[in-house]
């Protein structure tokens, strides 16, 4: 069975996710998203490239929400608040944006991962709940 491609205009989430990233440094800035193949912006940049040129699938989608999670979501060890509110472009620093960039994003990003990879972690046999009827 093919992947199922997922574009932008399909999941206004996964766009909006999409705006928030665009809100961060370029993937060339490697002070904020590190070096080598192996870097934070190497990792986004593969699922990204795939993404915005609709050629995306629901694995590329989840990959992505869960670097979002990983190293940009809120209580993160990667890439703290503080480096995310200083470099978000057009904001200047202001602390109260860097909280809600970080707050949106992390919510973005977990509705995503729910959404593309629930079913996954539920099975095909399984019904919503079903582990807890017979709890």
């Amino acid at each position: 069975m093919p992947a199922r491609i997922v574009t932008l205009a399909d999941d206004s989430d996964l766009a909006h996710l999409i705006d928030l990233i665009d809100m961060l440094p370029p993937p060339d800035a490697t002070a904020f998203w590190g070096e080598g193949d192996h870097s934070i912006g190497r990792k986004f940049g593969h699922r990204l490239e795939a993404i915005l040129n609709d050629k995306g699938d629901v694995t590329d989608i989840d990959y992505l929400a869960v670097y979002v999670l990983k190293y940009l979501g809120k209580d993160n060890k990667y890439i703290p608040l503080e480096q995310i509110t200083k470099r978000l472009r057009g904001i200047g620093g202001l602390p109260a944006a860097g909280h809600a960039w970080v707050e949106d994003a992390t919510r973005t990003a977990w509705t995503l991962v729910s959404r593309y990879s629930l079913p996954a972690w539920r099975g095909t046999r399984n019904t919503p709940g079903e582990s807890w009827r017979s709890a």
